[in-house]
């Protein structure tokens, strides 16, 4: 069985969505990394370089080491998630 390739903002949003689903102990938004990589179904490297990338943008602020930090969403992240959402819902209305 084949399964099919997710597109970079695909999974640019199933990692937002990841961490937004998920508060800390500090009662902010916040994820562990292995936390990610299991919801998104990503290796640790693959899922870890487009951290890096997020990161770059603005979308998520990392706190700590790779190994023991946290990882929290910005409100860019918040703003793409939501517009993300919005277009795939447009797209499944429309039939596409």
């Amino acid at each position: 069985m084949r399964v099919e390739k997710r597109h970079k903002l695909q999974l640019y949003y199933e990692i937002l969505v990841a961490i937004e689903g998920k508060i800390s102990e500090g009662g902010y938004l916040a994820a562990k990394p292995t936390h990610v990589q299991q919801s998104t179904r990503l290796s640790y490297d693959k899922m870890i370089s487009h951290v890096h990338e997020l990161e770059k943008m603005g979308m998520i602020v990392y706190r700590g080491n790779f190994h023991q930090g946290l990882i929290s969403i910005t409100q860019k992240g918040k703003t793409f998630v939501q517009q993300y959402g919005e277009l795939v819902t447009l797209i499944e209305s429309a039939g596409l």
